[in-house]
């Protein structure tokens, strides 16, 4: 279980991966998930469908002069138990059977195309040259629930990204690691006897998790070949975000 510390603005807290969730509860997110999604046409998919995801309207400032390659984006999630109950009220998770299409691949190409519209990098390259920095995305967490009460229940998702960039290959074919972060944001409705969709909430957690990730890419200087980055050894991810990310 990953831990850290509340944000007021974002509404951070424990993240969670759930792996178990039993056929009724299932079903009963599947009834939930049509009603964020209004009409048929519109697409289970949040690289697809806006009203699920939205871009992060991000440009850099400082456009950098190298190229990236983005690999494919890991499923680090890890398996735990979760809490079913809460002073004997229930604690219900979502699937990822829900999504139309795998929970990784959706979030990486939403990742990829945020990353090109940044103007962070002159290319998001399809090959990873030589020369070219390269982009190792790793999906911590993704999780959604509902928490019932007696007056009724709240909602909550929570996104946790972590990125490693490596630098060009040195002689030998190997790359420096040249900056590692985490970025995650947990959302949590009020109790209400209606909640918002925990799967409209998923959309802004990523949405947010992938500013601060824009943001701290554009911060760390890795794009840009004439301004020093300290070259850093690859380090363990810690048990929460640092400094509220």
């Amino acid at each position: 279980m990953l831990q850290f510390g509340a944000d007021p603005a974002d509404g951070m807290g424990t993240m969670n991966t759930p792996r178990n969730v039993p056929a009724l509860v299932a079903m009963t997110w599947l009834g939930l998930f049509a009603g964020a999604c209004a009409t048929s046409s519109q697409s289970v998919d949040l690289a697809n469908n806006d009203q699920l995801y939205k871009d992060v309207p991000f440009a850099t400032k400082a456009p950098g002069d190298r190229a990236v390659f983005v690999a494919p984006l890991v499923d680090g999630r890890v398996g735990k138990d979760l809490p079913t109950q809460e002073r004997g009220f229930p604690i219900t998770y979502g699937d990822d059977q829900v999504w139309e299409r795998p929970v990784p691949v959706m979030v990486g190409e939403v990742l990829q195309r945020q990353l090109q519209s940044s103007g962070l990098f002159t290319e998001v390259a399809a090959t990873a040259s030589p020369q070219a920095l390269v982009l190792k995305p790793t999906l911590v967490s993704f999780l959604t629930g509902a928490a019932e009460s007696m007056a009724g229940s709240s909602s909550f998702a929570e996104v946790g990204l972590r990125l490693q960039v490596f630098g060009p290959a040195d002689a030998t074919g190997k790359r420096a690691v040249l900056f590692e972060d985490l970025y995650a944001n947990r959302q949590m409705t009020e109790v209400a006897l209606n909640p918002v969709s925990p799967y409209r909430l998923i959309g802004r957690a990523l949405h947010i998790s992938v500013g601060k990730a824009l943001a701290g890419l554009d911060g760390s200087n890795v794009s840009r070949s004439n301004v020093p980055i300290e070259v850093v050894e690859p380090v363990a991810v810690p048990a929460g975000p640092p400094d509220g990310k």
